[in-house]
């Protein structure tokens, strides 16, 4: 057996939870987001919709702006994070619902998941001090990846023919050389 940082001291719990597409407002996952936000004092959420956790948030829906861009622009006014959320659509299909309820033609590019998740959390990563928790949510438990320390994985089973929301809490390593994703 591989041993990863993330099973070693990691948390591990399971709730039962409605399903909502709005992420934070599910219960136990609104637990586990202000439980490990406490104390943070610059957030940044890429994909808020209609959260306001963060104190820096970007809704697409809301004349914002693709997640990777949003990041990219925060780094050059020089904003540095005590915390990251990524909370993506989970599925290309999820994504061209995104992007055709506000008017965005989608490409398959667009609905390349797993090229844009990458873009994005290297973004998020770069902004995020040393130290800084990250908060993913998904379908999947890698989070920002196996060097990532990871403190907490919560599983959200909703039921029926829903598939199950993982909570990800994870701390950015202090070498430069553990942040590749």
């Amino acid at each position: 057996m591989i041993e990863t940082r993330a099973s070693v001291g990691t948390k591990f719990s399971v709730k039962w939870a409605m399903p909502s597409r709005w992420t934070f407002t599910i219960p136990p996952i609104k637990e586990f987001v202000h439980r490990h936000l406490l104390g943070k004092l610059i957030i940044v959420d890429p994909f808020c919709g209609e959260s306001d956790i963060g104190t820096h948030r970007n809704d697409l829906a809301k004349g914002g702006q693709d997640a990777e861009e949003f990041v990219r622009g925060l780094i050059a006014r020089g904003v540095r994070a005590d915390a990251v959320l990524f909370d993506p659509p989970y599925s290309p299909r999820q994504i061209s619902e995104c992007y055709k309820q506000i008017g965005r033609t989608v490409t398959m590019a667009d609905t390349q998941s797993a090229v844009m998740y990458g873009r994005v959390r290297r973004a998020l990563a770069e902004i995020l001090v040393a130290g800084g928790v990250s908060l993913s949510f998904g379908w999947q438990s890698s989070g920002f990846g196996k060097a990532w320390p990871t403190s907490e994985i919560l599983l959200v089973q909703h039921g029926g023919a829903h598939n199950d929301t993982i909570c990800v809490a994870q701390t950015k390593p202090d070498s430069l050389w553990e942040t590749t994703l």
